[in-house]
């Protein structure tokens, strides 16, 4: 199958926002000065950057083929799951660690708290969490249900359980998830991008616009404008990638942050905290250096870290586990 390339920019472009905007927030946070900009930068970017990739993981998921690229329903979910729990506990158990060793990080835990990863996602890592459970309901409804229905029940039963007072517990980022996730498995996303340039500029415009209004109503996270933004945001996304792709130099840079995304979403936080951390204990206080620092140390050693993973095969197992070791009495195919 032919990679789509706009496909694999975009999550360049995503992987990208998402570390910028951590560094943004543990400014923020840390009481740093910062202007007024950025706060709104940072609820703009939220509003969209976790929904693009859960879409860009809808539409990889329909391009390869749904569960039957690994010949059985059992095989697809177990293939997933090892691909997916492992890093996924690895590193929130590294976070937590982390967390609760250093007192300047900006959340508290304790190690007690690894014993409730299996039920209480931490960080950016419950988009793993919710992205198995997506691919679980996904598949047991695969043959039943087209996709399009399975989205609009599942995106149904997270507005109404909490109307009829059912908790979802932590279940709830995946019913959160699966809007953004659903209409990437069944969209044309080829289609999407067939406007022309002037008007994909124009889209790109409204949605900024758009989002200038709701953050300055304090409405971006309401109900319905929400998802408004999660929509446009994707939509946006698509068309100012397709025309800053035409630049060379932008869409060599969205190739390499494309190649170690998941890296980068699996550890950026703890060198942009790092970073933090150590330029407060120098007493530097600049905005600017912190932001330039900080996204650029996190992207860097990131990279850094995954360059040195590839060649450490135990290493590499906790970013890729069926990459550096087949499980051969695990028949993903049976």
């Amino acid at each position: 199958m032919e990679r789509n390339v706009l496909v694999d920019r975009l999550k360049g472009y995503a992987c990208f926002l998402v570390l910028l905007g951590h560094v943004i927030m543990g400014i923020r946070i840390a009481g740093i000065d910062i202007p007024n900009f950025f706060w709104g930068m940072e609820k703009f970017i939220w509003s969209f950057h976790v929904a693009l990739f859960l879409f860009l993981s809808g539409v990889v998921y329909k391009v390869t083929g749904e569960w039957k690229s690994k010949k059985s329903k059992w095989g697809f979910l177990l293939y997933k799951l090892y691909n997916l729990g492992i890093p996924y506990i690895a590193f929130s158990v590294i976070y937590i660690l982390i967390n609760s060793l250093v007192g300047e990080a900006n959340t508290g835990f304790a190690p007690s708290d690894i014993l409730n990863v299996w039920k209480t996602p931490v960080a950016q890592y419950w988009y793993l969490y919710a992205l198995f459970f997506l691919f679980c309901i996904w598949t047991a409804f695969s043959g039943v249900l087209k996709n399009w229905q399975i989205t609009l029940i599942v995106v149904l039963i997270g507005y109404l359980a909490p109307l009829f007072g059912i908790p979802l517990g932590s279940l709830d980022v995946v019913f959160y998830s699966a809007l953004a996730f659903g209409i990437g498995t069944f969209v044309d996303f080829k289609s999407l991008t067939k406007l022309r340039t002037w008007a994909k500029c124009l889209v790109v415009i409204l949605h900024i616009i758009t989002g200038i209004i709701f953050i300055l109503l304090k409405k971006i996270e309401a109900p319905f404008i929400k998802e408004i933004m999660i929509l446009f945001g994707i939509y946006s996304s698509i068309m100012f990638i397709s025309i800053l792709q035409n630049c060379k130099a932008m869409a060599r840079f969205l190739d390499f942050v494309n190649k170690y995304s998941f890296q980068i979403y699996l550890l950026h936080t703890i060198f942009t905290a790092g970073t933090r951390i150590i330029l407060l204990r120098l007493n530097i206080t600049q905005w600017w250096i912190h932001i330039l620092l900080g996204t650029a140390i996190g992207l860097a050693f990131s990279v850094l870290a995954a360059v040195i993973a590839k060649k450490v095969k135990c290493l590499n197992f906790f970013f890729f586990p069926s990459k550096a070791y087949t499980l051969k009495n695990l028949d993903f195919k049976r």
